[in-house]
């Protein structure tokens, strides 16, 4: 882990609830892809943040959704704006991608995990590894894919790699998997013993996730994911 302070490139807002941030470290960082980063907003505060991007950037990208009733997110925000910098700690965190790996691969999301995903799947294309990658991601209502055009494209260049997008709430001319996220992997695989899984939101939903998992076959070894140092 390092402690580094970060000039704010830029702060995008990607829709009502969701920024789009690139930080520029003041010296060289070195991270896993799938490690998140804490922005240090006092001596016993700091917030954790999934890193959007892969390393060998000269850049870090977060995804923050943050509103008015989200403080914890917002005041994060609200500092990078008026202050053009931020300390961060980076390179946190035992989710990242088994690069070494060569078990098939489900990334699971949901919500604005997106970003860590996002950061797994960057580092896959990097290395040019082969392993078949099965990316499943989340969402309350089809509005909240904000970077689904990405992942489509992902999927086409990239014959190794299937998007599948799940919606909660679906309207009703939604013709895709609908429901809970994990659910939806369930229904795919029958037997999920053969997979590594990555697996990103909310704690509750984590939780039942793996739980269903593993009553699917999956190794708990081979299931990572965060919330699972705090659940």
């Amino acid at each position: 882990m390092q402690t580094v302070t970060c000039h704010i490139s830029s702060i995008e807002k990607l829709n009502d609830f969701l920024y789009r941030v690139f930080l520029t470290p003041t010296q060289a960082v070195t991270y896993k892809a799938g490690q998140y980063l804490s922005v240090v907003m006092g001596e016993k505060d700091k917030r954790h943040f999934s890193i959007a991007n892969a390393p060998l950037s000269d850049m870090i990208e977060l995804h923050i959704g943050a509103t008015p009733e989200n403080s914890y997110a917002m005041q994060v925000i609200e500092k990078m704006q008026s202050e053009g910098e931020i300390e961060v700690e980076i390179g946190k965190g035992d989710a990242y991608l088994r690069e070494h790996s060569n078990r098939p691969i489900i990334l699971v999301a949901g919500g604005t995990g997106f970003s860590y995903v996002k950061s797994l799947l960057e580092r896959i294309v990097q290395l040019q590894l082969e392993n078949p990658v099965y990316l499943y991601w989340g969402v309350k209502e089809y509005a909240h894919f904000y970077f689904e055009n990405e992942a489509v494209a992902w999927a086409k260049k990239h014959r190794n790699v299937h998007f599948y997008p799940v919606i909660e709430l679906p309207e009703s001319q939604w013709q895709g998997d609908q429901g809970y996220v994990h659910k939806a992997v369930l229904n795919k695989f029958a037997d999920l013993s053969a997979f590594d899984i990555y697996i990103v939101g909310r704690f509750e939903m984590a939780k039942i996730a793996r739980e269903d998992f593993v009553k699917q076959g999956a190794l708990v070894e081979h299931i990572f994911g965060d919330a699972f140092a705090f659940i």
